[in-house]
């Protein structure tokens, strides 16, 4: 582990802190400062001090803890610096690294306090006598159960400098050739034009994908938020609707994940025309949304299928609709939470992208 963390300090060393400071780039500095700061955090963790109290093993995982918490919220700042979008990096694809902010919340942010199921509170206790360098565990009590988790620490901070150690390449290279963008523009435009007018825009899409890959060599989804859409859009086609409702359904998502990679290309906002040809099952939910304003609350634990009331939340809102005779709403919901069950958990993100788009419309 200490290989991968100096190793990350060199790749942070290239972007030169001070020549930062001298052209008064501080957003550059104090993310490169930040992330220097947290590495020292982590070789501080694994430096093997004899006689170590309880105490001190506390708060060295505390230290540890909120150290990723800010790297992660550092990397970020880098990316938004270089490409003047957090869209162009996707840490949450990698699942230890998507769970990181939960268990920094539970042991760290606010363990007395936390939201674990559908409208009840939970609360978390470290077991201050399990911390180790390798790992530690604590508990979740709600009014059901009690629930252990083992932490292992060295597979967090293995997926954390795997993740890091290649996006800092990616981030390089961005900075040292500052790439021409106006081909993938153009690219990206056509794709839209394509789809709002009913033309071939899936070979349109299959080039703009082409052209990407070629101006980002050695590309993934982890660190390219735009091959990602790419592959949720995969999934929407691959999609075997029952009926015409929901083959509308599946192409209007389709065209929300092409408005998506539109923004992050040209860093413009971009929506689909709302009032032209909503589908019939979306049309209902928003109806149903603005007859229901107290559930539009619930909608924010839709940001994400990581959050662990994605799943409840559209259960209620289902529940809701059928109580409402909103069969068509009822439906719409049905297409995400049987995704969600199938463990399709892009999928389940991607058709429920018109529900953000109302939370920003309503």
């Amino acid at each position: 582990m200490l290989d991968k963390i100096k190793l990350n300090k060199e790749k942070i060393n290239r972007f030169d802190f001070n020549k930062q400071i001298e052209k008064k780039d501080y957003q550059m500095a104090a993310a490169i400062a930040a992330l220097d700061t947290t590495n020292n955090i982590q070789l501080s963790y694994f430096n093997n001090k004899e006689n170590l109290t309880r105490n001190d093993h506390i708060l060295r995982l505390y230290a540890l803890l909120q150290g990723l918490f800010v790297s992660i919220d550092s990397l970020y700042a880098l990316a938004y610096a270089l490409t003047n979008s957090k869209s162009f990096i996707n840490i949450n694809n990698n699942p230890d690294l998507r769970n990181l902010k939960y268990i920094r919340n539970d042991v760290v942010g606010h363990p007395s306090n936390r939201v674990i199921g559908e409208d009840a509170l939970a609360y978390c206790i470290l077991d201050n006598d399990s911390i180790t360098v390798e790992s530690f565990k604590y508990y979740i009590y709600s009014q059901d159960e009690i629930k252990q988790e083992i932490i292992d620490v060295n597979a967090i901070l293995e997926s954390y400098y795997n993740e890091s150690n290649a996006l800092l390449d990616e981030l390089y290279k961005i900075a040292i050739s500052n790439q021409n963008s106006t081909s993938l523009e153009e690219a990206i435009e056509k794709v839209l034009d394509d789809y709002n007018h009913q033309l071939d825009y899936e070979s349109s899409l299959l080039a703009f994908i082409k052209l990407y890959k070629e101006i980002y060599l050695d590309s993934n989804k982890s660190q390219h938020r735009v091959l990602w859409r790419f592959d949720l859009i995969d999934l929407l086609h691959s999609y075997r609707p029952c009926n015409s409702d929901e083959a509308d359904v599946i192409n209007y998502c389709i065209g929300l994940e092409i408005g998506k990679i539109y923004q992050l290309i040209n860093k413009a906002t971009y929506k689909i025309d709302f009032n032209k040809a909503t589908p019939k099952y979306i049309s209902a939910f928003y109806r149903f949304l603005n007859k229901n304003k107290h559930l539009v609350e619930s909608l924010n634990y839709l940001k994400g299928t990581e959050n662990p009331l994605f799943y409840s939340t559209l259960k209620k809102l289902k529940r809701e609709a059928a109580k409402k005779n909103s069969l068509d709403a009822a439906n719409y919901l049905e297409m995400i939470m049987a995704a969600y069950q199938g463990k399709n958990y892009d999928l389940a993100y991607s058709l429920a992208l018109p529900i953000k788009e109302y939370k920003k419309n309503k």
